[in-house]
């Protein structure tokens, strides 16, 4: 298990407990930590769904994130998914295009530790990409599928009924299909830098 740094004591036996996925820890971090996020998304105009919305994406983040390696946490646990709540209504709007001033007390630009960053650009380039997965047509995503999965293209081509052959043409068409997608996507030249 990686090891768990807190600012206050009793954020540790939480962290640790939503990385065993208990229920109670979750329940607790769900019954202290969404009320504020869901006050600070409706004071930057948003909806109560989509404050827990973004709660989940936060959460889910902080999972990841405590999976990968050693962790800090530097403030408290609640402050922390907070600004992780706020940061991603922030990109949301951003990437609606829609222009909101944030209301008095909030910073507007709010600084996560590296890895943390670097772990909500890593959530948001997921979702990118399974968007733009899901719209291919059926016959791209079961070869992909197939071929992330380790399938061989001989092993693809009998599952189909295909040749080798016509398998690698289609999945690289598949690919192409797929990249030219995301490449179009509005978040992409954010995603990459």
């Amino acid at each position: 298990m990686a090891s768990i740094k807190t600012k206050r004591a009793e954020d540790r036996p939480l962290l640790e407990g939503l990385l065993r996925a208990d229920a109670a820890a979750v329940r607790t971090i769900y019954d202290t930590v969404l009320p504020g996020v869901l006050l600070d998304i409706r004071q930057m105009g948003g909806t109560e769904p989509t404050g827990r919305d973004l709660f989940q994406e936060g959460l889910l983040a902080l999972y990841k994130r405590l999976q990968a390696d050693d962790f800090t946490l530097t403030c408290t646990l609640k402050s922390y998914l907070r600004v992780v709540c706020r940061k991603l209504y922030l990109r949301q709007l951003r990437d609606r295009q829609r222009e909101v001033d944030a209301p008095p007390g909030l910073p507007e630009r709010v600084d996560l530790d590296p890895l943390a960053q670097a772990q909500l650009e890593r959530t948001e380039r997921e979702r990118v990409f399974w968007h733009h997965f899901e719209r291919l047509e059926t016959g791209c995503r079961d070869i992909l599928r197939a071929a992330f999965a380790g399938s061989s293209l001989r092993q693809i081509a009998e599952q189909r009924g295909s040749t080798e052959n016509y398998v690698k043409k289609r999945k690289s068409i598949c690919k192409k299909h797929l990249l030219d997608a995301i490449r179009r996507d509005p978040r992409y030249d954010e995603l990459i830098e």
